[in-house]
């Protein structure tokens, strides 16, 4: 998986709970360094900490996962997508500027889904089956707070300002895949 999925994690966690948390949740998950910009991570360390926050802090861990997701998908937009081609994903109808940016995230899933399988069904909804970051997890809610918040801000950033994403089904609640969808928020 890509490194931004620990790297804004671990970032998150800094920025809510602090250094010292950090350290905690990183031992708490076995997970001994933070890797480089350019260093892809096996999904077993990434699950371990993503699991590890929601653990040890149940209460935070959606707004831990929220942020650690927007930053991921700023890190996607400064250094994946061109400038020009966030302005030519901007000028397009929104459904066509949609589909491309979905499309192009299927073609990229293994750095967010890992050996999980990344499904466009439309452009306003996506399935991600055994999402290895939630796999052998148990929850009553949905919990994959980082992947509704990246798609959230690439979409809301590139598309249109008032698309939201919602996890509408997920693995850990026992669900056959975790399901996300997009509204548009009330202007």
């Amino acid at each position: 998986m890509a490194p931004f999925l620990l790297l804004e994690m671990a970032a998150a966690v800094r920025d809510v709970r602090g250094e010292d948390d950090l350290d905690m949740v990183l031992k708490e998950a076995q997970v001994f360094r933070l890797p480089d910009n350019d260093e892809p991570v096996r999904e077993d360390k990434v699950a371990r900490v993503h699991q590890a926050v929601r653990r040890l802090w149940p209460d935070q861990s959606e707004d831990i996962g929220m942020q650690a997701g927007a930053g991921a998908a700023q890190r996607i937009m400064d250094t994946q997508i061109t400038v020009k081609a966030q302005g030519m994903l901007a000028k397009m109808p929104r459904a066509t500027g949609a589909w491309l940016l979905a499309k192009t995230a299927r073609q990229n899933a293994w750095t967010f889904s890992g050996s999980g399988e990344f499904v466009v069904e439309s452009e306003t909804r996506f399935i991600l089956r055994e999402n290895p970051i939630v796999l052998g997890e148990e929850a009553e809610t949905t919990v994959c707070h980082f992947h509704a918040s990246l798609f959230e801000k690439l979409f809301s950033t590139l598309i249109h300002p008032r698309l939201v994403c919602n996890e509408v089904s997920c693995n850990a609640v026992g669900d056959e895949a975790c399901v996300f969808e997009f509204t548009m928020a009330a202007a």
